[in-house]
């Protein structure tokens, strides 16, 4: 399958994100709901963030979030580059 960095450039589909539309959108709900109740966004910026270092622990993979995330802001930053 490749590293996580391989997986998250790879535009050619060997990944299909689809089959986690389900997972994604109860995350994102749950944290809608914290927004309408006026929680400030950079809170929940902060849990979520938090979810994603919780989630890289459990899955021993700590090591590769930082290139990672870097490699995420710089494809966010690349305008020319499919989000």
């Amino acid at each position: 399958m490749g590293t996580l960095d391989e997986i998250f450039i790879d535009n050619g589909g060997s990944v299909s994100f689809t089959e986690f539309h389900k997972i994604s959108e109860s995350m994102m709900s749950g944290y809608a709901k914290f927004q309408q109740r006026g929680v400030p966004g950079d809170m929940i910026a902060l849990a979520m963030l938090g979810a994603t270092i919780n989630l890289f622990d459990l899955f021993e993979m700590s090591d590769e979030l930082p290139d990672l995330l870097r490699s995420i802001a710089s494809r966010i930053e690349d305008s020319s580059e499919p989000n």
